[in-house]
């Protein structure tokens, strides 16, 4: 099986000393899966949007399962010049476009954004997790809502202030590769019932 993930920093496990994120953590031990981790470091839905088809293009085939993952916000939400650097309309709609289209080609899911500590940021990041949450259950794309749990339990922020301020460790990757690992959706995206 081949799983194509499309996204930001958080995608890509920027900060975890291991360089897994918590996408290899997530699929760890699973020699069938090729993993395509095309996170971006700052890349918002509309930097994903711009590119995700090509390079899909380039790495689905009809010779074996494929399944692609989104996963981003932290960066639409962020403020640059005052104002976050995509409206919540726009990064929907970016959202809407790459879940449309990519089930045209193949299974596609969704994780949800990790928090964030700045609380304004945070607000932001929280109602776009509602949003994105809302629009698959109209989609019928099946979402995974990491972003309480997280918060939650604290690890992940923890490492994220003792960090870049944004980026976990290895804890915080793991603690997020267990929750989505465990999920239903998950299970059944990737094969393992």
């Amino acid at each position: 099986m081949r799983i194509l993930a499309f996204g930001d920093s958080f995608v890509a496990g920027v900060g975890d000393p291991a360089h897994q994120g918590w996408l290899g953590r997530a699929l760890a031990g699973r020699a069938e899966v090729t993993l395509y981790n095309l996170g971006v470091r700052r890349d918002t839905s509309a930097d994903v949007a711009r590119r995700w088809s090509t390079e899909a293009g380039a790495r689905l085939t009809d010779a074996e399962p494929c399944g692609i993952v989104f996963s981003f916000g932290c960066n639409d939400a962020n403020a640059e010049g005052g104002a976050p650097r995509l409206s919540a309309a726009e990064s929907l709609k970016n959202a809407r476009l790459m879940l449309t289209e990519g089930a045209r080609l193949a299974p596609v899911l969704m994780v949800g954004p990790p928090p964030v500590e700045e609380p304004g940021l945070a607000a932001r990041v929280e109602a776009l997790n509602e949003a994105f949450k809302a629009l698959c259950a109209r989609l019928r794309v099946p979402y995974i809502d990491v972003l309480r749990p997280l918060a939650v339990s604290g690890v992940w922020l923890a490492e994220a202030q003792a960090g870049d301020g944004a980026h976990p460790g290895a804890a915080g990757y793991g603690q997020m590769a267990q929750l989505v690992s465990a999920h239903p959706a998950w299970r059944g995206f990737t094969g393992r019932q």
